[in-house]
């Protein structure tokens, strides 16, 4: 097969590729016409460097679609509705879950993309004078923190991977894989400790968006916990992992007004548009800017809040407004998703909503086209009308009898209109309906745009796609379940309800108290997956859990019934893409992951 060559870009001549283009809230500098030994021999060359690493993540991650569909989809807790074929390599392991995939291959190159710039700042600054060593270590950390991140993204997706510890500056057409538990041990975890170290509290130059100490331990945690399930179950070694990742994880609650971590009072507050910008419990955050000109793309920042939410826009009395902006309806929530959270349970109602509310008078027409979208009739609503602010769709998980949505005056779906006992999703056509699926299901509310109750507008515009709200990487909620999950491991379940009802003082309902209690007997690895569920929903962790787990088949097979049939348990890893193979001397000994 002819040889296709690589294209290697040097560090320096990946910066001038993206000139022009600035990360939002991060100041640039201009190398000229310099030479990149001579531009990164300087601290301003060096800050030049850590910047573009921040890039794309903000340009082909957090607040784009491919994320939603890798990271979400393809789990228990969602499925892709409206568009079944689209995405359904990601979401569903159809046979499109190749090594031709673009979006993984997006994954592959713009993470080693990452790699390579913070190789070379690791590798270069110990040669920078700086007047302020702490600038000096900061920087540094910076680089750490994302090589870390970077390479625990990898590992879990593509398993035992190619170790570049060295920028590139060369064209190579050979790879080699090195086994993902020696990546975690010489790169994942000491560079996260050192962030560690070297990471101050603030932000050295005060922008929200750079990496600090409390992300630093968030990470540590994070991927010494990934670490742990490497080894044999129950061994010292693995031991030693978990007690790492409690001890991190220990050190982000104990700390947390040192490190500038506030609690809100509420769990709403949490995901308040109001708040977004400047949240108290996000550990580490991609930015986006309302500037649309600071944006990598200015017409294509951050789009969270389309991909979730059931197309609402111009139906019944929903009609264009900061409520009812433009829907994307990529992923709907499962049956078993809608019925894990208690009725105690504050969270459900907070981040699903359920009763949509009419921006205008409405009178029922026998011509209304959106009624068969509903499976509701003329008949049961004619002499009906809706006054705006009054309740026009109701979208629930609960089960309502017929006489009572056969005689409300609005559209109400419940979850038997929309999901078969057993959790499978209602085909098309079903109950008469045209498009079930694609316009009837709670709209998921954590990634807001709009604020009411302060008027605070995420968005460029009303019926717009450009959003511009930051996407958290990691919040403060996620120790405790860190932490939780590592006691029950070390086999100190009491610790655990600890951290579980700590986690849990903010999101119980007045008067269910005892219902939502939960005891020594309760802490098993299912409860943690089940609380992580409905604590951390919808941000980018559900994948990696049940891939750490080893529960990803298992919980596919049990709670997304309508992806079962093709999840196989080679799926626990993503094919390498064949844009690499294919431009490889060695791919035969380089490998395709089992089963692809």
């Amino acid at each position: 097969m002819k040889k296709i060559k690589k294209i290697i870009v040097l560090p320096f001549l990946f910066v001038l590729a993206m000139a022009g283009i600035q990360s939002c809230d991060l100041e640039e500098y201009n190398p000229s016409g310099s030479t990149a030994d001579v531009v990164f021999s300087t601290p301003e060359g060096i800050e030049y460097l850590v910047n573009r690493m921040y890039y794309n993540f903000r340009w082909k991650y957090f607040g784009r679609e491919d994320p939603v569909l890798y990271l979400e989809g393809g789990t228990d807790l969602w499925y892709n509705a409206g568009r079944e074929s689209y995405g359904a390599g990601m979401t569903q392991y159809t046979d499109k879950m190749s090594p031709t995939l673009g979006q993984l291959a997006n994954v592959w190159n713009r993470v080693y993309d990452d790699i390579n710039m913070c190789n070379s700042v690791i590798n270069r600054i110990g040669n920078v004078v700086y007047q302020n060593q702490k600038e000096k270590d900061y920087r540094e950390g910076e680089a750490r923190w994302l090589r870390s991140y970077c390479y625990w993204w990898l590992c879990e997706f593509f398993g035992d991977i190619e170790l570049r510890l060295e920028e590139t500056s060369t064209p190579s057409f050979v790879a080699y894989r090195t086994p993902a538990e020696t990546i975690y041990d010489e790169v994942i975890i000491p560079d996260a400790k050192k962030a560690c170290e070297q990471l101050q509290v603030e932000p050295i130059d005060g922008m929200v968006g750079r990496y600090t100490r409390k992300a630093a331990y968030g990470l540590l945690a994070r991927v010494a916990l990934a670490r742990a399930s490497y080894c044999t179950e129950g061994s010292d070694e693995q031991k030693s992992f978990l007690q790492m990742a409690k001890e991190a994880a220990d050190y982000v609650i104990d700390h947390r007004s040192e490190l500038g971590i506030r609690l809100y009072n509420t769990y709403n507050e949490i995901w308040k548009a109001c708040n977004n910008k400047n949240n108290t419990e996000y550990l580490a955050v991609v930015t986006h800017s309302s500037i649309s000109t600071n944006n990598p793309q200015s017409k294509n920042p951050n789009r969270l809040y389309l991909y979730f939410a059931p197309k609402l826009l111009n139906c019944l009395g929903c009609k264009s407004s900061w409520e009812y902006p433009k829907e994307g309806a990529r992923m709907m929530p499962t049956r078993y998703l809608l019925q894990l959270f208690e009725e105690g349970d504050m969270r459900y109602d907070v981040i699903f909503q359920e009763a949509f509310l009419g921006t205008e008078d409405f009178t029922w027409t026998e011509s209304s086209g959106d009624l068969a979208k509903f499976n509701k009739s003329y008949d049961q609503i004619r002499t009906k009308n809706i006054a705006a602010g009054d309740t026009c769709l109701y979208f629930t998980r609960r089960s309502i009898p017929q006489l009572q949505k056969d005689t409300a005056r609005y559209v109400v779906v419940d979850v038997n209109t929309l999901y078969h006992a057993d959790g499978t999703i209602k085909a098309v056509g079903e109950n008469g309906t045209t498009s079930q699926i694609t316009y009837s299901f709670p709209r998921f509310q954590k990634y807001r745009i709009y604020d009411p109750d302060n008027d605070t507008k995420l968005l460029a515009a009303v019926n717009g796609t450009v959003g511009y709200a930051d996407v958290p990487l990691m919040r403060y909620a996620e120790m405790p379940l860190i932490a939780a999950e590592c006691a029950i491991r070390l086999g100190n379940t009491a610790q655990a309800v600890s951290y579980i009802t700590d986690l849990r003082s903010r999101i119980v309902k007045p008067g269910y108290e005892s219902q939502m209690a939960v005891k020594a007997s309760d802490m098993t690895i299912d409860f943690i997956l089940d609380e992580r569920a409905r604590e951390l929903c919808g941000e980018w962790l559900r994948w990696m859990d049940l891939k750490r787990t080893g529960k990803l088949v298992e919980y596919i097979k049990a709670h997304n019934p309508d992806v079962a049939p093709n999840i196989k348990d080679y799926h626990s890893l993503r094919p390498i893409p064949s844009t690499f193979l294919d431009k490889l001397e060695n791919a035969g000994e380089f490998g395709q992951n089992p089963g692809y």
